[in-house]
C-alpha cells in the first residue's frame, strides 16, 4: 500500500526535471492533423529567393523566435520556401519504367548481335518502346516523384515546445 502512495510522488517530483521535447509542425489550414519533425532529423529545404536546396540535421529548435539551428546557422521558419519531404510512389514507378526501357533496348541489341536471325532483328518499334518507356518514366518522376511542402497562405511551419 505504501508503494502505491510513494510511486506517484516520485513520478510528479522528477517529471519536471526531464528535458522538454520540441517539435516542428507542418500545418495546413484545412487539416486537423499535422506532420512532425523532431530534433536530430535531417531536413532538406530551400530558402525564399534561392535556387538550390540546403540539407542538414536539426541541431536545435527555438520556439521563442520560431527558428531552427541547422549546420551551425539560425534558419528562421518564415524564410523557408519549400521543404523536401521525401520520395513518393511516383519516383519508384518512374525509375521502374526507365529501367524497363533501357533493359528492352539492351536485351534487344544483345539478341540482335548474337542471334543472326533476320526475324528477330532490332527494329524501329523496339526503339520506340524503349524511348516511350524512358520518356514516360522520366516525366512521371518529374511530376509525381517528390513530396514537397510549400509554405504560403494556407500552409505554415511552426516550432512548438511541449513542456508544461
Amino acid at each position: 500500500m505504501n508503494f502505491l502512495l510513494v510511486l506517484p510522488f516520485f513520478l510528479f517530483a522528477f517529471v519536471p526535471l526531464l528535458p522538454a521535447q520540441k517539435v516542428m509542425l507542418f500545418e495546413k489550414l484545412t487539416a486537423s492533423k499535422s506532420d512532425r519533425v523532431y530534433e536530430g532529423e535531417r531536413l532538406k529545404f530551400r530558402l525564399k529567393g534561392d535556387k538550390f536546396y540546403q540539407e542538414g540535421p536539426i541541431r536545435e529548435m527555438r520556439p521563442d523566435i520560431q527558428a531552427l539551428v541547422i549546420n551551425d546557422r539560425y534558419i528562421m521558419l518564415d524564410e523557408i520556401d519549400i521543404v523536401h519531404r521525401g520520395k513518393t510512389f511516383g519516383a519508384a514507378a518512374g525509375y521502374g519504367l526507365v529501367t524497363f526501357g533501357v533493359g528492352w533496348s539492351f536485351w534487344g541489341l544483345v539478341g540482335n548481335a548474337t542471334d543472326g536471325d533476320p526475324l528477330t532483328k532490332y527494329e524501329n518499334r523496339d526503339l520506340m518502346v524503349s524511348l516511350t518507356s524512358i520518356g514516360t518514366g522520366l516525366l512521371i518522376n518529374q511530376l509525381f516523384g517528390q513530396k514537397k511542402f510549400k509554405t504560403g497562405k494556407y500552409k505554415r511551419l511552426r516550432v512548438v515546445d511541449t513542456s508544461f
